[in-house]
């Protein structure tokens, strides 16, 4: 019977710290990405309202960030979703001065970051929306 006993503990003392290498080792090495960036190239200032939406297009993220000229934000992921993502597509629905709107669909991974720039440009500012993967 301790004999049992041993080796359930020690399969489930492997199990824990297998779990724990997955989970945690890929942090130290890479620590995930912010979930976007938003430069603003632009000279004039912005008010920027991000939304992203799940496959489901349920809101699972909105803020509002005002920049100034040359200003630069990082926004960090939500606390759940650092590690893991659901499966499905994410669109990413970013709107410049409640005027311009741009929408940009991705699937999401921890060493992924949407990059959001604002550009000036003749008549209106520009957006533009891409991804960075690690």
């Amino acid at each position: 019977m301790k004999r049992r006993n041993k080796i359930l503990t020690s399969g489930g003392i492997v199990v824990l710290a297998a779990i724990c290498f997955y989970v945690f080792f890929p942090i130290l090495i890479a620590p995930p990405l912010p979930f976007y960036h938003i430069e603003n190239n632009d000279v004039n200032n912005h008010e920027v309202v991000v939304k992203v939406f799940d496959q489901d297009n349920k809101t699972i993220f909105k803020k509002t960030h005002m920049l100034g000229p040359k200003e630069e934000i990082r926004q960090s992921k939500p606390f759940l979703l650092k590690f893991t993502w659901p499966e499905g597509e994410y669109t990413f629905k970013v709107t410049l001065d409640s005027e311009i709107t741009k929408t940009y669909e991705t699937k999401m991974y921890p060493t992924l970051m949407v990059v959001i720039r604002l550009y000036h440009g003749e008549i209106n500012p520009i957006i533009s929306i891409g991804a960075v993967v690690v």
